[in-house]
């Protein structure tokens, strides 16, 4: 008997509960047909070998060769479509058979979970944890911003093993901590309410413009009204920016707070008739007015970009009369606000050139277009211009508003101490209470005997003497004391998680915990709870109290932008042909609207496959009109359910985010958005193409069509084996661009067909069969949303001691008929969750 029957033969006897040779027979029949034939020696497809399979599971590498079998078949994936195919009744009773061995084996090898490594905070987690412990608003100012880029594994950047520090990072955090501090220092009076007030003008010229940046001063495309009113023209900062004079000549707010920001303002021509001319905004559009907040210094002065800027606000206007409008935002010290025509069509520059081109005959620029004098001649035409304007009167900011002063932030770092209290005992003492906060202690006298308190203080204990040596040597007891906070910031207990191993203490739980949905340090509730030893069993309750505070955006926000790869859009930003996408304000919209689906699912605990079954999502008027549905008024985002005309953009897979996230920025790619969708939601990585295949065969040169290359590319059979799980999922899309827009055809006129089969035999004409078909996968959808929420919340990879508690999970995820709430909720009670 030959090896490849022996192993048959052993997988055969290992299963326990086959009493009869019936039975027996039907197992070595099934592997023997449809797994060992290509899966062997001389053959190893996709690198695999099942024909060496021990009798009994003693290994890891044992376990996960089988683990892939039962995934493989629960896929669909396998056998191949042109080899014998089992029943549906053969396929699932080797299923369960195959899963109660795997199941038996985790026992017997004793794998009690995987360990996550001292793990390194990333930036994300870095801004957040700095921003709570000091009080400070990272929205504008980011801690990070220098910090080299983090490395992904699986699309996570929470990777322990791959967060690594460099001199350089250190150099960056000791700057960040000594800003920091800075920001959250307030010894000073409180400052006093101010108002600040500039009515148009909002150009200058002569003595005035001197030291101005050129956004302020006259030019070819910026005058001295003689009017009550500046009307701005375009999005460019020639003619579309507005600079606020009383806070450029502060430079900026003197300190950072709430401000109320006031402006009087009116939309003129949003109907015109210049067609081509005007072709970059869409006619009847409301204008979009953008308060944005710049920071100039260090900005280049020659033109209107600023080093550093935050969209605060956007409001629609349809107002021809003026109006004031307002909003209360952050401003960050040395930062100013900027009022812009976000929707406008692009430049003036551009508008002068296409009126006078292709609109010459408008009476209006009669009297300019044969002008020499180019300046005059721009300024005459844009004067009697009649298209879409944002009229400008008036803005008006007053603050700052400060709530409590000084601020929390500052009692953290002194509590009740001015700077002539400080002394060589407060300095220690105080330094011990900075520290506990900042390492993610509950609050200790220096006696406690509590676990863990000793050994935190030998780590605090370099740095106090370092604070001391600098008073000794001179140094004001203040700026000592600072130092050591510096250094506090920067020290390994503060900057990476040691969770211990084995059962997490209840204080490492909390870590573990607030760093999976908060991004940041445990609060007082939590280390409380640690303190008394009862974190544990209040879990579930934490859980949901946590999903309600206003943090558990941070773990939205970051969660789907990793699990999603929704950076790639910014990394890879659509071609300026899409004008569309710059104009609406896509970008940001599909991110939003992305990042609003996947809370309002989290908010009412559905079930996970709505992520792709919803026949609802959340638009504003731009997003709307992309995905051509009508009656959508405003910029503000809202729940839209989809009529059966509508229903491709339903659930993610019509999302904007997801389709652009999934193309290149210029045109779109069957294969990649295939294996997209087989990683984000199926939980399959193909592996990479083999080196000697080259990306297109010399032997589909001539044909018509993509699908004709793909064809051709699969007849290669170290292809054909990746290629037919990939590019049915990639057709299935075909229908939209780069963008997610939907085409019938491609630009050459070339119908799209998007019909295509799955490697489990079933078939879809459409993208709504398609769709249909990826719901009935809900099993496979489930568990790669859970290894994914697993990964990001160990700050690991998924290892095969953790299958059990995954499985367990799912299981009564589907008993309970739980939704994502509960997914969470059971991910946090889990057994990987518990160990390290």
């Amino acid at each position: 008997m030959g090896t490849m029957k022996l192993a048959i033969l052993s997988i055969c006897m290992a299963f326990a509960f086959q009493s009869s040779g019936q039975a027996k027979e039907a197992i070595h029949a099934f592997l023997d047909r449809h797994c060992i034939e290509c899966h062997r020696v001389s053959e190893s497809s996709g690198d695999r070998r099942f024909d060496n399979l021990p009798v009994r599971i003693e290994s890891t590498n044992d376990l996960e060769r089988y683990q892939e079998i039962v995934d493989q078949l629960n896929l669909g994936a396998m056998p191949p479509e042109d080899s014998p195919q089992p029943t549906v009744r053969q396929r699932k009773a080797v299923i369960a058979q195959l899963t109660e061995m795997i199941d038996n084996a985790y026992g017997e090898l004793n794998l009690s979970g995987g360990h996550a490594v001292l793990r390194r905070l990333n930036s994300w987690e870095y801004r957040q944890t700095l921003g709570d412990l000091l009080g400070i608003n990272v929205e504008l100012w980011d801690p990070t911003e220098k910090f080299p880029r983090e490395v992904t594994v699986g699309g996570l950047d929470n990777n322990g093993n791959s967060l690594v520090t460099s001199g350089t990072l250190m150099e960056h955090y000791f700057a960040s901590a000594e800003e920091a501090i800075h920001r959250a220092t307030q010894f000073q009076e409180k400052p006093q309410t101010r108002f600040y007030q500039q009515k148009s003008p909002f150009y200058f010229e002569g003595e005035e413009a001197k030291g101005l940046p050129k956004l302020f001063q006259t030019g070819r495309f910026r005058w001295i009204p003689k009017t009550p009113y500046t009307d701005l023209l375009g999005r460019h900062y020639r003619g579309g920016h507005l600079g606020f004079l009383p806070l450029f000549r502060e430079g900026g707010v003197p300190h950072s707070g709430i401000y109320r920001v006031r402006v009087k303002a009116a939309a003129l021509g949003r109907t015109h008739d210049y067609g081509k001319a005007i072709s970059d905004f869409r006619n009847g559009d409301p204008l979009v007015l953008e308060l944005a907040a710049v920071d100039r210094r260090g900005s280049v002065t020659s033109n209107g970009n600023v080093s550093k800027m935050k969209s605060l606000e956007r409001i629609e206007l349809t107002n021809e009369e003026p109006q004031w409008f307002q909003w209360d935002v952050h401003l960050d010290e040395g930062y100013e606000p900027e009022i812009r025509f976000r929707n406008g069509p692009i430049a003036a520059k551009r508008m002068v050139r296409l009126l006078t081109s292709v609109t010459p005959d408008k009476p209006e620029f009669q009297p300019f277009i044969d002008l020499e004098d180019k300046l005059q001649r721009a300024r005459g035409v844009l004067a009697a211009y009649q298209g879409p304007r944002l009229r400008i009167w008036e803005i008006q900011v007053e603050g700052p508003y400060l709530e409590q002063w000084p601020s929390q932030g500052h009692h953290t770092l002194y509590g009740e101490l001015q700077p002539r209290d400080f002394n060589e005992q407060n300095l220690r003492t105080q330094l011990t209470q900075f520290a506990l906060k900042a390492f993610r202690q509950p609050q200790v006298n220096a006696a406690s005997t509590k676990p863990g308190t000793q050994k935190l203080l030998d780590a605090l204990e370099p740095i106090v003497q370092l604070a001391l040596r600098k008073m000794d040597q001179g140094m004001d007891p203040l700026k000592a004391y600072q130092l050591g906070c510096q250094a506090i910031l920067c020290s390994p207990t503060f900057l990476y998680l040691d969770l211990g191993e084995g059962e997490l203490a209840d204080i490492s739980l909390a870590s573990r915990l607030s760093y999976f949905l908060w991004s940041s340090s445990p609060d007082a509730v939590l280390l409380e709870l640690a303190a008394k030893g009862k974190l544990r069993e209040n879990l579930s309750e934490q859980v949901h109290r946590m999903l309600e505070s206003p943090k558990a955006d941070r773990f939205v926000q970051h969660f789907v932008r990793r699990w999603l790869d929704l950076d790639h859009i910014g990394e890879m930003p659509p071609s300026e042909d899409f004008i569309q996408y710059y104009r609406d304000n896509l970008g940001s919209a599909m991110l939003a609207e992305t990042r609003r689906f996947f809370k309002y699912l989290l908010d009412t605990n559905q079930p996970p496959v709505e992520l792709i079954k919803a026949n609802y999502s959340f638009l504003n008027r731009e997003l709307a009109i992309h995905y051509g549905i009508d009656g959508i008024e405003g910029n503000h985002l809202r729940l839209v359910e989809f009529t059966d005309g509508e229903v491709t953009r339903g659930g993610l897979l019509g999302h904007g985010s997801f389709l652009t996230a999934s193309a290149n920025g210029v045109d779109t790619s069957p294969v990649v958005r295939g294996v997209y969708v087989l990683e984000k939601l199926l939980g399959y990585t193909p592996p990479p193409p083999p080196p000697d295949v080259p990306a297109i065969e010399p032997d589909i040169r001539g044909t018509l069509t993509l699908r004709d290359q793909l064809e051709k590319h699969r007849e290669i059979p170290t292809c054909n084996e990746c290629h037919r799980k990939i590019d049915p999922l990639g057709f299935a899309f075909e229908q939209f661009d780069a963008i997610g827009h939907w085409r019938d055809q491609y630009s050459s006129r070339t119908p799209i067909d998007v019909s295509g089969k799955l490697p489990s035999g079933k078939s879809f004409r459409d993208f709504s069969q398609f769709k249909q078909l990826l719901i009935d996968q809900e099993a496979q959808v489930n568990r790669c949303l859970t290894e994914k929420l697993m990964a990001y919340a160990l700050g690991r990879e998924i290892e095969m001691s953790d299958r059990p508690s995954i499985d367990e999970i799912l299981r009564e995820l589907k008993k309970s008929e739980g939704g994502l709430r509960d997914l969470i909720t059971r991910i946090v009670m889990s057994d990987s969750f518990g160990m390290n």
